[in-house]
């Protein structure tokens, strides 16, 4: 299931079929819906056992008919973006959680080609997305960066050892309730989730500057760039800054 906010701030969260509202199932105590009931318009398709290329519901398309189509429209209205140059036109780069609620190119007003948009799960300083980072400052002349996690990040709701058991027991889509994720697949499963770091959070402030230290310390990471460390609040849509991780990445 797709995670939302938590107004009750204790139990893992649902949501109606409206869209219009996000609750705890266990707070709220609704009763007489299903599961299924409780999971948002756009994926409660995909999770019909037996449905491999799910139609989105009232469109009669496929996901991948809708982006193509979409694609369609945006190539027809192109214009002058194919004038954009290769490196970003307001010179920085957003490392961000890639949760589908995040717009970076809203909450931080972003229009095509200005600036380096870096995502990952939880948004972490992995060695990957540092690969990234020093490219886009090596190559294409970055000069700041930003560390953008957000609350209520499905990377707090799991540690390392469940999704090594989750994915050892079967490959398929866990489920998510008050309890956690548990795993209802018939396997097999796989034992190299453990060879993996799944960079889980445990406090995102504390995460934050974590990553931006990370960062700052980097070999291959000038000190005269740079990093803000933020919180994106997904109830207010508001950019929160983390003192420590503003610290931790001062330029010098």
């Amino acid at each position: 299931m797709p995670i939302f906010a938590l107004p009750c701030g204790q139990h893992l969260p649902q949501r109606c079929l409206t869209g219009t509202h996000g609750f705890c199932k266990v707070c709220a105590g609704v009763s007489g819906l299903s599961d299924l009931d409780l999971i948002s318009p756009s994926l409660r398709v995909t999770h019909q056992r037996g449905n491999k290329s799910p139609k989105l519901k009232g469109l009669g398309m496929s996901v991948l008919e809708e982006v193509l189509s979409a694609n369609e429209t945006y190539a027809a209205g192109f214009g002058e973006k194919s004038q954009l140059s290769l490196p970003p036109a307001r010179g920085f780069a957003i490392l961000t959680c890639m949760d589908a609620r995040l717009d970076p190119a809203k909450y931080a007003g972003l229009a095509e080609g200005d600036a380096h948009v870096i995502r990952n799960a939880g948004g972490r300083a992995s060695d990957d997305a540092i690969r990234s980072l020093v490219i886009s400052y090596k190559l294409l002349g970055t000069k700041e960066w930003f560390v953008i996690h957000h609350s209520n990040c499905g990377m707090e709701f799991f540690t390392d050892e469940v999704m090594r058991g989750l994915l050892s027991k079967s490959l398929e889509t866990a489920e998510l309730s008050a309890e956690g994720f548990t795993d209802i697949g018939t396997g097999p499963g796989s034992p190299e989730g453990k060879y993996i770091d799944w960079l889980t959070i445990s406090d995102n402030a504390t995460s934050v500057a974590e990553d931006v230290q990370r960062i700052r310390n980097h070999p291959l990471v000038p000190r005269g760039i740079p990093i803000y460390g933020y919180i994106y609040d997904v109830s207010t849509g508001r950019l929160v800054e983390i003192p420590a991780a503003t610290k931790a990445g001062k330029a010098s």
